[in-house]
């Protein structure tokens, strides 16, 4: 299911300090758009729309569309305090990922290759605590390394 919400005023102003906040979303300044995704859910906000695809029910809809809200206000309250971001981050490769998995192919995390897995979790479909062999005691400053670069 997917819905579109108008918003009563334009909040083209306030995506640049969304974009700080949001850390996994791609943000276009000359289009005023900011997407990302949240589980399963894509979130797109425009100067006056929001967009979210991948909504199970009504219910959740309800519930993402006064989780815009809340974070749009909060923003603009602390606005004084951040930094506004006009560049849009780019994302890791999956490739990047890969490297800093235990490259086992093991099928713990439910797909068929830890190369798969690197695309779930640049999609954030997956967790990353999935990859049980990355929480081993000598493969902690991987899970930091990965986390720094899905934190793009």
């Amino acid at each position: 299911m997917r819905f579109k919400a108008k918003f009563s005023r334009d909040i083209a102003g306030i995506l640049p300090f969304l974009n700080r906040r949001l850390k996994s979303g791609q943000y276009n300044d000359q289009a005023k758009t900011l997407t990302y995704n949240q589980g399963i859910m894509m979130i797109t906000i425009q100067r006056d729309t929001l967009a979210v695809a991948k909504i199970v029910n009504e219910s959740e809809a309800y519930e993402m569309s006064d989780y815009i809200k809340d974070l749009i206000n909060e923003t603009y309250e602390m606005k004084d305090s951040l930094i506004p971001l006009y560049e849009q981050r780019k994302k890791p490769s999956a490739l990047e990922i890969y490297k800093y998995l235990p490259k086992t192919n093991c099928k713990m995390c439910g797909e068929l290759s830890c190369m798969a897995f690197a695309a779930k979790l640049i999609a954030s479909t997956k967790n990353i605590e999935l990859c049980t062999s990355l929480f081993n005691k000598d493969k902690k400053d991987n899970v930091q390394e990965i986390r720094g670069l899905l934190d793009f």
